[in-house]
């Protein structure tokens, strides 16, 4: 019984997450996460129909371009200001996401503004199996290519937004 209900009991010294109400650090970000991606399927279906409306019923704040990019902004600014108003920038990382060069623009500027504030900012999200460049691999991220597991990365993903990320140790 410990192994399944173990998600729910990690979280808050055994307090179950209420769907719809989150406890936000006062950091000032408008979002809690922006959801990088590549923008073609498979990796947009599953992340416009399973991984964002999972966030959004968990009561996060949830950038997705679809969603809050201002339409006549250029496309690169837009980008910029999702990661500068989010808490974290998260990648969905698949070997399409490694070929675009927009997904790259978003995970880098990401990764410099954590280094520039000193704080861990970016996280990675293995959505397929693919091989990083070396900045990303250095990283723990969350693996959810089994489709069976995905309440339990959800559960390990609730967890870390809660957290600022000044809680995380600088670079």
């Amino acid at each position: 019984e410990l192994e399944e209900n173990y998600p729910i009991a990690h979280y808050r010294g055994g307090k179950a997450p209420v769907p719809g109400r989150v406890e936000r650090p006062e950091d000032g970000f408008k979002y809690d996460v922006f959801l990088s991606y590549r923008g073609q399927d498979p990796d947009k279906t599953w992340v416009r129909k399973t991984l964002y409306p999972r966030l959004k019923a968990e009561g996060y704040k949830v950038c997705l371009d679809a969603v809050d990019f201002r339409l006549g902004e250029p496309v690169i600014h837009e980008m910029e200001r999702a990661v500068t108003e989010s808490r974290y920038t998260m990648a969905v990382l698949t070997p399409a996401y490694l070929k675009s060069n927009f997904t790259d623009f978003e995970n880098v500027i990401a990764q410099h503004l954590g280094l520039e504030q000193s704080r861990r900012r970016f996280l990675g999200l293995l959505r397929e199996p693919c091989t990083p460049r070396l900045g990303i691999r250095a990283l723990y991220y969350l693996d959810m290519t089994d489709d069976d597991e995905f309440d339990l990365g959800i559960a390990r993903l609730v967890t870390q937004l809660c957290e600022s990320p000044e809680s995380n140790p600088a670079y």
